[in-house]
């Protein structure tokens, strides 16, 4: 069998690059599986955060019962992963799971946290700068998701730790606009400004929206404050609507993208507030 190549040996994107022997187009690294397609009658293609940046990698014959593969690429894994570097896309041709979280998925719940945050990782994350420090945000997030905690500030924290990895930090501490030292006095938010605006640059949007100081305050805690603190705070159900809402909002603006699972996650956060 051939030998892979040390993992510094060759990046992905090398490996399209040129002609390289064959045992050299092997390389290795980890990654949390954030997307799967099912293409064809076996196949499965992935993205896979790794500490590069994304992969697109074609998992051949996942799906068949017999898989090797299977029970080692299932979505919001972390795996150790062998690749083929392909012309087109890699082909994943080993994989061992270090970590499949198996508590989110005992949980409806959380396991519609996880796809949530996993879909936002893909949208925000685009170049190998942002990926390093998007997958430990992720993985740190995966980890709180499989212990008691709250839900939802689990996501706040990470949307707001993924928009600061982007380039995109919300301003909640000083005026989006001028720089001065926000207060309780400050209401207006504003995505095109970048944040929130002190009451003497409110004209600066006119379409800015007014937020509750309550929210403004929620904010400011979470970008603050290390992900062990805010998992562990409780909120008003409607205070986290009203925040869900507005970085909803921030999000899709910046990357462009929609939150398709965000109807999913509703549905089921909100059953899950009914049945508690």
């Amino acid at each position: 069998m051939t030998r892979c190549a040390p993992f510094v040996a060759v990046s992905p994107k090398c490996a399209r690059r040129q002609v390289i022997p064959m045992g050299e187009r092997l390389y290795r690294t980890t990654g949390v599986i954030i997307k799967r397609i099912d293409v064809g009658e076996a196949d499965r293609v992935l993205t896979i955060l790794t500490p590069v940046g994304k992969i697109s990698a074609n998992a051949r014959g996942i799906r068949k019962t017999a898989s090797r593969l299977a029970g080692h690429l299932e979505l919001l894994s972390h795996c150790q992963l062998q690749l083929a570097a392909g012309k087109n896309r890699d082909v994943v041709t080993q994989s061992v799971a270090i970590d499949r979280f198996e508590a989110i998925q005992h949980r409806l719940y959380t396991m519609a946290a996880g796809y949530y945050v996993a879909e936002l990782t893909d949208n925000f994350v685009t170049d190998e700068d942002t990926a390093s420090p998007a997958l430990t945000h992720l993985l740190a997030s995966l980890q709180m998701l499989c212990q008691p905690c709250h839900v939802e500030m689990v996501m706040h924290w990470y949307t707001l730790q993924l928009s600061d990895v982007a380039g995109y930090r919300p301003q909640v501490f000083d005026c989006a606009v001028c720089g001065a030292l926000l207060d309780e006095h400050a209401q207006r938010w504003s995505i095109t400004q970048g944040g929130m605006l002190c009451p003497d640059c409110v004209r600066a949007d006119t379409h800015a929206a007014t937020i509750s100081l309550a929210l403004f305050k929620l904010l400011r805690f979470v970008q603050r404050e290390p992900l062990a603190v805010v998992a562990q705070t409780v909120q008003p159900f409607a205070l986290h609507t009203q925040a869900f809402r507005l970085l909803r909002q921030w999000v899709v603006r910046h990357s462009e993208q929609p939150l398709r699972s965000a109807v999913f996650f509703d549905d089921v956060r909100l059953k899950e507030y009914q049945d508690y």
